[in-house]
């Protein structure tokens, strides 16, 4: 396994990564309105822009803030408000119009370790469900929980160092940006007692994590 010290300065990477894209739309936007030569057409494309940037940036934070850091941390085995997760996930999408969420969690018995699991998957899914659709799913199967992130986009398929990250093993190219969030999400996982089981099919991916269901 990667040292801790490491693979924490890899997922400080990739928050930055997350946040640099809309930070940089919303300084491109402050300029247009405080150019005194642009008219009111621009300054208010401008005004659009921001609200745009801000609400994408809001969305993320938030998101990141339970899927990367330490706000559950303290309450892992509590069982999670899935109308608060919902909200989570519904404002990340929205912020992401190539995208269209599925919401299909249909048990309230899961824990905030559990669904910081399932956000972390989504992470790794929405690539994968560009231009398409991207089903989130959470379900009872007797004594077990079946967390499933389906994509359906015109990109539908996983790169060969998710699949390495994802089994724990070090990317034959190393490891790139691609890479983290697939090895984190494998690290969640096996601290949850969960396996992942990623699929493939034309037009179509998935990733699939089962295990313990929680005693409620």
């Amino acid at each position: 396994m990667m040292e801790s010290s490491r693979l924490a300065s890899y997922v400080a990477s990739r928050i930055c990564h997350d946040v640099a894209s809309p930070l940089t739309s919303m300084l491109q936007s402050m300029e247009l309105l405080f150019d005194d030569s642009m008219g009111p057409a621009m300054k208010a494309e401008g005004e659009k822009a921001m609200r745009t940037g801000l609400a994408s940036l809001e969305a993320k934070l938030r998101f990141t803030r339970f899927a990367l850091g330490s706000q559950i941390l303290t309450i892992n085995e509590s069982l999670c408000s899935v109308g608060e997760a919902k909200d989570l996930f519904v404002k990340l999408f929205a912020t992401n119009s190539r995208t269209e969420l599925d919401w299909q969690v249909e048990t309230r018995r899961i824990t905030n370790r559990q669904i910081r699991l399932l956000m972390n998957m989504t992470l790794i899914m929405i690539d994968p469900a560009a231009r398409g659709v991207c089903r989130v799913s959470a379900t009872e199967r007797g004594d077990e929980l079946v967390l499933d992130v389906e994509a359906k986009g015109q990109f539908s398929n996983f790169k060969q160092e998710v699949l390495d990250a994802l089994a724990g093993q070090e990317p034959g190219g190393g490891w790139g940006g691609g890479a983290v969030q697939p090895y984190f999400t494998s690290v969640l996982a096996e601290e949850a007692g969960f396996s992942l089981e990623p699929r493939i099919i034309p037009q179509q991916a998935g990733l699939s994590a089962i295990g313990p269901l929680s005693p409620g």
